[in-house]
């Protein structure tokens, strides 16, 4: 081998030393007994093993030898075709093994990769950060109707109590008593009639857990004090009917709100449906504020009253939902021209005055009474529409409650 040649090999062997020394994490077993073939390995090795498979690239899985190189035996002037000859192409068995590493990780691999991500401040443009601690977490929605285990929650909290306390006495808390309890504080509040209405998410059993959650953030008041953990059933009875009244108040304000939102929707779809296109970017842009300032108008005569209501979120919603249908049932009077559809300030203005002059008439003809009070109001279905005679409704909207049956 010549000048050029010797020089020529050299600078392959100090390329190949360079590529060796930040590709050994990768490509290189540093045991001792692979030491001393760096050169013959690496070329054999990374080169026949990227160009047969990736054989050698794979972290933890050996090498493939395509040939030996030993320094004594062999003259660094052999030819390099030789050398090519001995080569060999991987088996079957090496490139299987090589195919199996390079396929995805297992799930829960995945899972730890995903938790190991650090999100940035970018996404909580779009969402929670709390989200990457919930990656492989699956909600049990079966736990939102298990009632029978809270019931178990709370009798062991008491046992917990009077263990603590070394209460020895028999207690009169039972289960049976317990779900008892549960079926009459439902029936006094009212709320199997959530239980009816069909297509809403307020079954018994969510109801029951409702109800017994709040038992149970309330249990510490009935065992801190003298009592030594001894509660009794009358003590729960009293808890129970307290916490379906709670939950009571709460869905029926819920479901108001649910139903005003709704009610809300339905006049820009009842607007779309009766101009479609005409329907400009000012009007689109102003009617959440415009139905806003409609219902205020509406609900405005009855707020005294209101205000000496326990339920007055709710009833101010029923008041806003009432009004929403109102302004539906006068889409064509307050959206409509000569030319098509009315220009904005138009319907701005008869948004004002039907709120004034006929939806507030109707939210007095639902909620006060001949005395000048406020009505009782019944919780209504999502679907249930206001007219001026009153809801509108039909027995579609409705099933049995498990209590029925």
């Amino acid at each position: 081998m010549g000048v050029g040649s010797s020089r020529s090999a050299k600078g392959v062997v100090s390329t190949l030393a360079v590529a060796l020394s930040v590709s050994s994490g990768l490509c290189f077993d540093p045991s001792p007994a692979r030491a001393g073939n760096s050169f013959g390995n690496f070329f054999g090795g990374v080169v026949g093993g990227v160009v047969g498979g990736m054989a050698h690239v794979v972290p933890g899985q050996p090498q493939y030898r395509s040939q030996t190189y030993n320094r004594g035996s062999q003259s660094r002037n052999s030819n390099s075709g030789a050398q090519n000859q001995n080569s060999a192409a991987p088996s079957p068995s090496d490139s299987n093994r090589a195919l199996a590493a390079l396929a995805p990780p297992s799930s829960q691999e995945q899972v730890a990769i995903l938790k190991s991500v650090n999100p940035s401040q970018s996404l909580g443009a779009v969402g929670s950060s709390d989200d990457a601690t919930q990656v492989g977490q699956a909600r049990d929605v079966e736990a939102d109707r298990d009632y029978t285990s809270k019931v178990e929650e709370i009798i062991q909290s008491i046992k917990n109590a009077r263990s603590q306390e070394r209460f020895n006495k028999e207690g009169d808390v039972t289960e049976h008593a317990m779900l008892e309890s549960l079926d009459s504080a439902i029936k006094a509040a009212n709320l199997q009639r959530f239980e009816t209405f069909l297509g809403e998410n307020w079954s018994g059993e969510r109801l029951r857990v409702m109800i017994l959650e709040r038992v149970h953030n309330q249990l510490g008041e009935l065992l801190n004090g003298t009592t030594k953990g001894d509660v009794s059933m009358h003590d729960l009875d009293l808890a129970i009917a307290k916490a379906a009244k709670s939950v009571y108040a709460r869905l029926f304000e819920t479901s108001e709100l649910l139903a005003a939102n709704r009610g809300s929707t339905l006049f820009l779809q009842r607007l779309y449906q009766a101009h479609g296109d005409l329907v400009s970017g000012d009007v689109r842009e102003s009617a959440e504020q415009l139905l806003e300032q409609a219902a205020a108008a509406g609900v405005t005569p009855i707020e005294p009253l209101l205000h000496r209501d326990a339920n007055a979120f709710a009833l101010r919603y029923r008041a806003q939902r009432i009004v929403y249908d109102c302004l539906s049932d006068n889409i064509e009077a307050i959206s409509a021209s000569d030319t098509g559809m009315a220009s904005s300030a138009e319907i701005s203005k008869r948004l004002l005055d039907v709120g004034k002059d006929q939806c507030a008439k109707w939210v007095a003809g639902q909620l006060i009474g001949l005395d000048g009070k406020l009505k009782p109001q019944d919780p209504m279905p999502l679907r249930v529409i206001w007219t001026a005679e009153g809801p509108k409704e039909d027995a579609s909207m409705y099933g049995r409650a498990t209590d029925e049956l």
